[in-house]
């Protein structure tokens, strides 16, 4: 048996009463704090939703791109290290490259402001 609410309903629910109830009665700093929980929750609902799934996409992206097995953090220090050095990301190109880094962020902002995305047209990844 799956339990209802899940924790990305509980947290939409949250946000809502935060944005319907809560700041239309506050002013000022404090109404300001409610707008900036309410949205926190909404975040915080997607991350439960696609977090997981951005970040195994995102692994194998760069798996793929720099031929290694290795888990997500020693990717990210291995790619940095690559492009400090100014050595070239083997066996990808530039344009396999960027693909990679603008699929991930489409990903992260699709969790944290997916709006942006929507505003800018459709992505590619």
């Amino acid at each position: 048996m799956i339990d209802r609410p899940d924790a990305p309903a509980l947290l939409e629910a949250m946000a809502a009463t935060l944005a319907d109830a809560v700041v239309p009665a506050c002013e000022g700093p404090p109404q300001h704090a409610a707008r900036v929980v309410a949205n926190l929750c909404r975040i915080l609902a997607r991350e439960f939703e696609h977090g997981v799934a951005a970040t195994e996409q995102t692994t194998s992206d760069l798996r793929l791109l720099l031929g290694s097995d290795a888990g997500l953090s020693e990717l990210v220090v291995e790619l940095e290290r690559r492009l400090e050095s100014g050595g070239e990301v083997d066996p990808m190109d530039d344009d396999q490259l960027f693909s990679v880094l603008k699929a991930n962020v489409d990903r992260r902002l699709a969790v944290a402001k997916p709006s942006y995305i929507q505003d800018v047209g459709p992505t590619t990844s």
